[in-house]
């Protein structure tokens, strides 16, 4: 295990607690993606969380100083469950109860040891989706699945979860040195030539959880990461967040490949004769931040089967599997058929005078 995630699971959690200004409750308040309000379900009072001020965003910590920096204060006390099922490590209210996963659904849930900490985020992409718009966006996707039963749009979203994800995002100033090989035009062949390339990078994400149990999860990861704000806790009221499982140092380390696929590109796409065989690349100023990225995860059930659905709670992008019209399946493939011997036939008659010289 490397040093940084040595130190940062080190880190101690607060308890300090939302409460509502109207009757000082702590418990039950939930934040509603639709108004961005926290609603007290005592006294009924909701409340808009603050909004950032104009050019204000999330702070990117230092990727050397991040031990130092690094922030532990969830603004809420939280309790760390684990499934013992698929082992995903889901971070809830302490008040909040739980009877099932959010990933795999089961109910063999405990709480873990009290020695676990949990590193806190510095950012989050709040629900602009909410629950019940998520019918309606599994409707639409079904609809444009090409040879779908007409009997899947009848179906009903069961089991509906908001949950929020963890990533980390880094930016960061490259200088790279590369080698390529240099087009010379038709028929001329390849020379070798080597140059110099600087790039800034900017929001680059890794999704940091080792364990994707859910199949969806990676269709519908495309968040716009520059209109995450700063984190606050009221986000989090009545929704559970995945622990990132995914330390710091190793998503750097998938971070960095995937920055040299990118300036590979870009080097590419500068100059389309050019084709990078290696780049090496020294990084400056290196930022990071640890994000909470919004999902919602539900099932529908089509006949004797049960199917996983996935949403994106900032864009709506949404997938699943959609059961196909068989009938329509069967009759189009011998559609198929009919017309390649049809095809076939008309062949032998045009080219027939033909046939004796390839025979």
């Amino acid at each position: 295990m490397s040093e940084n995630q040595n130190l940062i699971g080190s880190v101690n959690v607060t308890s300090t607690h939302i409460k509502c200004p109207g009757c000082g409750t702590s418990i039950g308040i939930k934040f509603d993606p639709a108004t961005a309000t926290l609603t007290c379900p005592f006294c009924g009072l909701s409340s808009r969380l603050p909004v950032p001020q104009k050019g204000a965003v999330a702070e990117e910590l230092d990727f050397n100083s991040a031990l130092q920096r690094a922030s532990v204060d969830w603004g809420k006390y939280k309790k760390l469950i684990v499934c013992a099922n698929c082992g995903g490590q889901s971070v809830y209210d302490t008040e909040q109860v739980t009877g099932a996963c959010p990933f795999c659904g089961s109910s063999s849930v405990a709480p873990a040891a009290e020695t676990d900490q949990i590193m806190a985020p510095n950012a989050v992409i709040p629900f602009a989706v909410s629950r019940e718009q998520t019918q309606e966006l599994f409707i639409n996707f079904a609809k444009r699945k090409r040879m779908v039963n007409k009997k899947v749009l009848n179906c009903k979203l069961e089991n509906i979860v908001g949950i929020y994800v963890p990533y980390w995002t880094f930016d960061t100033f490259t200088a790279s040195f590369y080698y390529a090989y240099r087009d010379l035009g038709y028929n001329a062949g390849y020379d070798h030539v080597n140059g110099n390339w600087y790039q800034y990078i900017d929001d680059i994400s890794v999704f940091a959880s080792a364990r994707l149990r859910h199949p969806f999860i990676s269709r519908v990861q495309h968040f716009d990461f520059s209109k995450a704000v700063p984190y606050s806790s009221g986000y989090l009221a009545g929704i559970p967040a995945e622990r990132y499982t995914l330390g710091l140092n190793d998503s750097w380390e998938c971070a960095k490949t995937e920055i040299t696929k990118m300036l590979k590109k870009a080097v590419h796409k500068f100059n389309r004769h050019l084709r990078v065989e290696e780049i090496v690349t020294n990084y400056y100023d290196v930022k990071f931040r640890y994000v909470l990225a919004p999902i919602y995860l539900a099932t529908y059930r089509f006949g004797k089967l049960t199917f996983p659905v996935a949403i994106n709670g900032q864009t709506g992008e949404t997938y699943c599997d959609v059961p196909t019209n068989i009938k329509k399946l069967i009759i189009l493939g011998i559609i198929a058929l009919f017309a390649a011997a049809g095809l076939e036939v008309l062949l032998l008659y045009l080219f027939r005078d033909y046939l004796p010289y390839f025979m």
